[in-house]
């Protein structure tokens, strides 16, 4: 017969009596994370605090385990039960963000009888170059395996068109279905449109019949508030679930998972330059050198680098469109600040699809060209969605996860939380030269 204490080991699911006092360290770190004193500590430090602590702890209990793999299996329960309760959280917030800020932003979208060619150029622009930055991050992720066990000959990709992975496909999943299955199977795409025909009927109702529309409108208002605080209190709570993230993971796999994170940072930096030869090619078509680009932007793309904040770094990019490069101010002012806003090419489509393929590579999914096709289609469609909305990098890889249908990869998009600090850095740079980008095609195209 068991002693009560060890039936109630069992109950907290441990094999052990020592495991009890992991469990109690545990937690005891997470308590000493969320006390890091704020003004000693920026956030991002704090994050990276807890990925340090996570990380360290976890490889001891893998160190510990042995071949036996006890202690990795006791506590990895609990680190597991945090970690992925934490990142269960974004999970739950995407569809509830994406259908308020969808509302929000066509409500806020000046009304205009006809398209000036601005504005044209403005959404093209916008939109094919995040599709390329994604479709960068995505087949550079699956050239070098990011997400895959290092040694280990896993396929992440093939060509094999098997039952339901046709293009035909990949577009029917996206369609809506009716907004509750949309927000029941994650469906952002589905949801995201519906969001934009009530925003359009709301903006089209209030011409006519604005003291019957105004009460939508402040109610939107009021939810995009709402949801933004609640994103707000999730977010912060990032050094503590970065902690328990590492730990499940390096409790797991040991010292091989820390170099899959950094092969992943290092693809993700190689894609990052790629886009940028990429947006300096267009703009020598458009007429602005290389070298013009790197003197006028210097400031910007500097400032970039150390903040990590896109909208920080906005006027100084629209400064050197204008003095440095002598663009209308009129013209590029606009495009530059929609393009920070609505069209991040780092944080809202080359970051996203790169985590995308991790968390599939983690997860042992194979990825198709129907896949990654879909997945370039939601991740331009969740960059508008998220407008406005806080940890937009965070949000739209979870939304370009679910929008895709790889449901069961969204658990491996939490060490993406761990890095985020470290991967913000070129991600950001990409949004600052993005946006300078953009600004200088669509100023030459409307000039002439």
């Amino acid at each position: 017969r068991k002693e009560p204490f060890m039936n109630i080991i069992e109950f907290l699911g441990l094999t052990r009596v020592e495991s009890l006092a992991g469990v109690i360290v545990f937690f005891g770190l997470l308590f000493g994370i969320s006390r890091l004193p704020k003004k000693k500590f920026t956030f991002a430090a704090r994050v990276l605090i807890g990925t340090g602590i996570g990380t360290v702890y976890g490889l001891i209990v893998w160190g510990l385990s042995g071949r036996a793999g006890v202690y990795a299996a006791d506590l990895g329960r609990w680190f597991s039960l945090v970690g992925n309760g934490y990142v269960s959280l974004f999970q739950l917030l995407i569809a509830p963000s994406i259908f308020v800020a969808g509302v929000r932003l066509v409500i806020h979208t000046p009304l205009v009888k006809t398209e000036t060619p601005l504005i044209k150029w403005k959404k093209w622009v916008n939109t094919l170059m995040l599709a390329v930055s994604a479709l960068i991050g995505a087949c550079l992720g699956l050239c070098f395996k990011v997400g895959a066990a290092p040694g280990a000959d896993t396929a992440v990709f093939s060509w094999e068109i098997g039952e339901g992975q046709k293009i035909t496909d990949s577009i029917a999943h996206l369609i809506p279905s009716g907004i509750g299955f949309d927000f029941l199977t994650g469906n952002v795409v589905g949801i995201f449109v519906f969001a934009v025909l009530i925003g359009i009927a709301a903006r089209r109702m209030s011409g006519k019949y604005m003291d019957t529309v105004k009460p939508f409108l402040d109610v939107t208002d009021a939810a995009f508030s709402v949801i933004t605080s609640v994103c707000k209190a999730v977010i912060a709570y990032k050094p503590m679930g970065a902690a328990a993230v590492m730990a499940s993971f390096t409790a797991a796999y040991g010292p091989a998972f820390l170099l899959m994170l950094v092969k992943m940072l290092a693809v993700l930096c190689a894609a990052s330059l790629i886009m940028l030869a990429v947006q300096l090619v267009l703009c020598a078509v458009s007429g602005v050198s290389p070298t013009a680009f790197f003197r006028a932007g210097k400031a910007a793309m500097k400032k970039a680098l150390v903040t990590r904040s896109g909208s920080a770094c906005l006027p100084d990019a629209q400064e050197a469109l204008t003095a440095g490069l002598g663009l209308k101010k009129e013209i590029t002012d606009e495009v530059s600040a929609y393009a920070i806003s609505s069209g991040m090419q780092g944080c809202g489509a080359m970051f996203p699809a790169m985590a995308a393929v991790f968390a599939a590579g983690l997860s042992g999914l194979t990825m198709t060209p129907a896949l990654v096709f879909g997945l370039v289609m939601v991740i331009v469609l969740v960059s508008y969605g998220i407008t406005g909305v806080p940890g937009t990098a965070t949000m739209a890889e979870f939304g370009a996860v679910m929008g895709s249908g790889i449901t069961g990869a969204v658990n491996g998009l939490g060490p993406m939380i761990a890095v985020d600090p470290i991967g913000d850095v070129p991600r950001t740079l990409i949004n600052v030269t993005g946006c300078m980008t953009n600004a200088i095609i669509v100023e030459r195209r409307v000039r002439e």
